[in-house]
Parts: C-alpha cells; structure tokens; sequence
C-alpha cells in the first residue's frame, strides 16, 4: 500500500490524499486551496492524478478545504461513492453550491465549476453512521468522531494494518460539539496541525460575554465577522445562553448571510448530535434573517446597539463588507473578528492595527470604530489536545503531519516526539510512500 500526498501539505488548505487499497485508490478529502491570491491560482492547475482512477472518495467533514474541490473531480471524471456522514453531506453541498455561485460570479475568471456540476455529485453520496464499520476497496473502514464540526469525522482504516486519517479535529472543551474520539492504536496516522505550534489562549464565553455587556453598557453595535457553517452557529449558541441568564443586557442579534441561514437549517436538523440541542434551537429561531432589500434599508438606519451577524469570517469578501462600508466613518461601533484570520486576509490587516482596507472591487474604506480579535473560538484542537489525540494510544505509529504551516509542523513534531511517538515525519507536496516498506524499518 502507498500513500500519496498531494494536498495541504504546504499549508492549512486544500486537502487531498490517495491511498492505495487492495481494490483500489481511494481518496481522503477533496478541498480547495483558500488564502492570498497566488495560493488560489493552484486550484486552476491539472491534478497530478486521474479522477476516473480514483475509486472512492471519504469526506471528512464539510469545510470548503476539503469538500470544494469534488464537484471538478466529478466534472473531469470521477464516479465512485462519496463516503461521509449525512450531516457533512448536506453541509458540503450548501459549501459547494455558494462555492459555485461566486465562482460564477467571477467575470475575471473561468469557474472551476458551476451550480449544474454540484447537482452531479449529490447521487454519489453514501452516507454513513459514526461507529459502524464498512468494506471498501479490500478494506474495511470505521468512522468515529473528530468533534470540529457538525458530522466531522476521522477514518480508522483496517487492511492488515492500521491507517488512521485524522480530518480536522476539534478541541476537547468546544462549547457546542462533543469531543473528538482518541485515535486509536495504528500503524500508520496522517493527521492534521493547524494549531500545532500554539497552545489557545483566552477563556472563549467570558471574552464574549466582556463584550456582549461593553456593546450594551456603551450602546455600540457589533459587527461579527463569522464563518457561515459552525462558527456562526456556535456565536448564536452562546449569546443566546448568555441573554437567558443576564436578560437585562439583551440586545437584538441579526444573521445577514444566505449560506448561514441554510448552514442553520442543518444545524437545527441536526442539533441532538451537539452539546446543547435546545440551546441552539432556540438561539437560531429567534434570530432575525435580513433577506430583502427593505431590512437592510431599516438596520444600516439604526444608532442604537444590536448585534449582526455576516460572512465572511475573515473579511475576504461577502456581505460584512456593507456593514463595515456603511459604518466606517461611526467610531462608536465594533467589529469582532472571532478565531483564526490567516496571513494575506483583510480580517489579519484589521486584527493587527490596520484601518485601510477595500474589497474585492478596489472601493476604499477607512474604519474607524474599534476591532476586537480573539483566537479563543477556533474550533481546532491547539497543540496540547493534537498530541494528546494520538499519544494517548499510538506512541508506535508512524505519523504524517498535514495541513498546517511548516513552523507548526515542526513545533508538532517536536511536541510528539517528546511524548514517545516512535516516528515523526513532514511530507512534502508530491511525495509517495510505501507504507510496507515504512512499517519494515
């Protein structure tokens, strides 16, 4: 058997490993490259493999970085089963079909693919449960939850020996998703490392409830900017828990993103699968959706506080910009930027003191109320729930490190190898290894 690495192996985005099983190759995740314009322009080069030579595909979870790239897949050729969990699969296909509609929208670009191409990939879901194990390619696989988001999952693939795939894996304290299950004893792990290299700072409800009650005290609304899927209903969870038990400090709470109030649907479908059933629920139901032209008139009117809620979570684009354009010039008004804001993004130029920023059209625009960043809502496992998710159990493996910079790699391998972890190793973009050959050293 041999593993390839072709994605997120120089980066946090665009997840794409091949594995070869008895039956077949298999592929594990199928993202887009996210990020500075340059790192964008790898989603438009040919793969290095052919789609129709790939037999099956298992989608860890729903994150564009690693289910937007499939509908292309199946544009160019593939046709095997799309294993995942039924949450991840109707969170991917809300993903992919605002990934094709602003790709379509695009006048600058030739679309990777568009809306008729995510339609041809619905029939190719196999869904299936965390905990039950399946045949696939003279394997056999098990699913078990990696905590993260709603469905995420890690693959545990059994073939005479044992590869686990680790997919994004959650922190054992997320306020809204159950804890990702330890990975357990294996031979081989590829697992993820975004949070690698930190240890997360700052206690996540009392940094949101510090400024719940400033907004309120001072009379400044807030603007968030949120991910549409997960983030966005975790912050909705939360400010609802906190108005239930502080109701004297209650400001009105808007979403203003189509992607959110479909990812919402999900969520609420699906809300016994999370810490909080009831909680978010309610939180969604009572938030106000600005959908028509009209509500947006009546709020961008408004000088007394409220909260809204609008994608994208790191200010690269979509409709938080007509909140930050329309009150630019107000001093008394905040943008939250809650979690990770990657190099390059608008969001990391505003959490780190900048104030001249423009959209995607070049339009300026000055900001002049205050920025609030905190780190504390990343939904990642950080470095000391990473090493403790494969230590615990898998001291013996042999473990690939993938999506994350190479300064948290290097600080995760480090971490591991501390702990006992017999074999630390960095894969680079392209490298094929033999796992045979790799358990035999």
């Amino acid at each position: 058997m041999k593993l390839h690495f072709w994605g997120a192996t120089e980066g946090v985005t665009g997840s794409m490993t091949v594995i070869e099983l008895p039956e077949g190759n298999v592929l594990i995740d199928c993202g887009l490259v996210q990020g500075e314009k340059h790192a964008l322009e790898k989603n438009w080069e040919t793969l290095p493999f052919v789609p129709a030579d790939i037999s099956a595909l298992i989608l860890t979870h729903a994150h564009l970085d690693h289910s937007g790239y499939i509908p292309k897949l199946v544009k160019d050729g593939f046709r095997g089963d799309i294993y995942c969990t039924q949450a991840t699969r109707e969170l991917a296909l809300v993903i992919m079909e605002d990934s094709a509609k602003i790709q379509e929208s695009d006048e600058g670009k030739k679309p990777l693919y568009v809306a008729e191409d995510v339609n041809r990939v619905l029939s190719l879901f196999k869904v299936k449960e965390i905990g039950k194990t399946f045949p696939l390619a003279g394997a056999h696989v098990k699913f078990q939850s990696a905590g993260h988001i709603l469905g995420a999952i890690s693959a545990v693939i059994d073939c005479g020996m044992r590869i686990v795939f680790s997919g994004d894996l959650g922190r054992s304290d997320d306020a809204l998703i159950l804890s990702p299950e330890l990975c357990p004893p294996a031979n081989f792990v590829v697992m993820e490392s975004t949070y690698g290299g930190r240890v997360r700072q700052g206690i996540l409800k009392d940094e949101l409830e510090k400024l719940l009650v400033t907004a309120y005290k001072k009379k400044k609304p807030i603007i968030v900017a949120s991910f549409a899927v997960a983030r966005a209903q975790l912050l909705l969870t939360l400010i609802y828990e906190f108005y239930q038990k502080h109701p004297e400090y209650k400001l009105e709470v808007f979403i203003d993103s189509p992607m959110m109030k479909k990812a919402n649907r999900v969520y609420k479908k699906y809300a016994e699968q999370t810490k909080h059933p009831e909680d978010l629920y309610e939180a969604i139901e009572q938030a106000n959706v600005i959908e028509h032209q009209k509500e947006w008139d009546s709020i961008k009117k408004r000088t007394d506080p409220f909260i809204v809620l609008a994608s994208s979570g790191m200010v690269t684009g979509g409709r938080i910009w007509r909140y930050l354009a329309n009150w630019q010039d107000e001093d008394n008004v905040i943008l939250f930027l809650p979690g990770y804001q990657a190099e390059g993004t608008t969001g990391r130029f505003l959490s780190e003191g900048g104030r001249e920023i423009a959209d995607g059209e070049g339009r300026r625009i000055t900001w002049s109320g205050d920025v609030v960043h905190s780190d504390a809502f990343s939904s990642h496992a950080d470095q000391k729930e990473l090493s403790d998710w494969v230590s615990s159990n898998s001291k013996d493996a042999h473990v690939y490190l993938v999506h994350g910079d190479f300064e948290s790699k290097q600080s995760l391998r480090d971490n591991l190898m501390s702990k006992g972890v017999r074999i630390v190793s960095i894969p680079k973009h392209g490298e094929v290894l033999e796992l045979i050959e790799q358990s035999q050293k």
